[in-house]
């Protein structure tokens, strides 16, 4: 599967910080540390969309066990399109 570089560069902010499946992250969070880009929402949707993240509530999103499989097996950046 192929993800866009901001995408990858998600999943890279929970490698780096959060360890584990279930790890859950502010959209605020991820806003401060990649910009208010309209592009950050959309790679958000697209590995919400591609099993990695879910959406608990409005302003929280939380590793899937596909997500934490994702960024432990190898470098997104190779995947991304």
């Amino acid at each position: 599967m192929s993800f866009s570089v901001i995408a990858c560069e998600i999943l890279d902010l929970f490698r780096q910080s959060h360890r584990l499946p279930g790890a859950r992250m502010t959209i605020a969070e991820i806003d401060e540390r990649l910009g208010t880009d309209p592009a950050v929402a959309v790679a958000i949707r697209e590995l919400i969309n591609a099993g990695y993240l879910v959406a608990p509530d409005a302003s929280t999103v939380k590793l899937t066990a596909r997500g934490f499989d994702a960024i432990h097996g190898g470098n997104c950046r190779l995947l991304a399109g």
